[in-house]
């Protein structure tokens, strides 16, 4: 009996412990990038769900409220199904990370990302910079830079990628520019519209927690042989990309872009 009433009082400072760590986590995010950065409100949307629970645990254990037996295995449940899910989605990712280019594709594409007014981001230099060292390599390969024109960009991401890897001694002659794209599943559709051969070895350039689902999007799209190139992520902002990332892997599978 003991050791039950110390376990329920240790699963409730976990969820206390989670919501100080996401509330943390968002501020050095917002601190760092911006509070208008990528998906780091998620983190505020954790922070007020553990924190909610904790409310919840706290209530129950001073009699205050009573949780249903049934509310709470269902709780247990889906909590259980949802940590299962992201695990398993986030070894596709890791996996996906530690790829291995192969050498002599004939194409490589290279995903875009936003860009400032008319200058890359981090991001964005850390994709290009692994292209232009594999195009240096392998000189007989094709390069497609895809993105098109978002919001705050005076130009779109694949004529920025074009001017940078001209700029770092790449022949334009040998870079395509995918100009329509605003977003990954469209960065797929419309770069296998330059490619003439479906089963042509396709390499796909983007940041390393981004490879997997690239990959798949790239076969839902009529790709049959590609492989990752995987470049450096922003420390600071990796965890809050790999969340991100293992929610659009559900999002592209419940859209049926797998």
């Amino acid at each position: 009996m003991k050791n039950v009433t110390e376990n329920k009082r240790f699963m409730h400072i976990i969820w206390f412990v989670m919501a100080l760590i996401c509330l943390g986590y968002y501020i050095r995010c917002a601190t760092y990038a911006g509070i208008g950065s990528s998906f780091i409100f998620i983190w505020l949307i954790g922070t007020v769900f553990f924190g909610l629970v904790f409310a919840v645990r706290i209530l129950e254990i001073k009699g205050i409220i009573h949780v249903a037996k049934v509310l709470r295995i269902c709780f247990i449940v889906i909590m259980a199904a949802g940590v299962s899910v992201f695990i398993f989605i986030e070894t596709l990712i890791i996996k996906g990370m530690t790829t291995k280019p192969q050498d002599n594709c004939d194409y490589i594409i290279v995903l875009g990302c936003q860009i400032r007014g008319d200058h890359i981001t981090r991001s964005l230099k850390n994709r290009l910079d692994v292209a232009v060292s594999y195009a240096i390599d392998n000189p007989d390969t094709i390069i497609i830079v895809s993105g098109g024109k978002g919001k705050g960009e005076n130009t779109t991401e694949a004529y920025a990628m074009y001017n940078y890897m001209v700029s770092k001694g790449i022949e334009g002659s040998r870079i395509i520019q995918e100009d329509k794209s605003t977003d990954t599943s469209e960065n797929m559709k419309y770069s296998v519209q330059y490619i003439q051969n479906t089963d042509s070895l396709v390499g796909i350039v983007t940041n390393n927690f981004h490879i997997a689902r690239s990959c798949f999007l790239a076969r839902h799209a009529g790709l049959k042989n590609t492989c990752g190139m995987p470049a450096e992520s922003d420390h600071v902002l990796f965890i809050n990309y790999m969340v991100r990332e293992a929610i659009g892997i559900v999002k592209d599978f419940v859209f049926g872009n797998f």
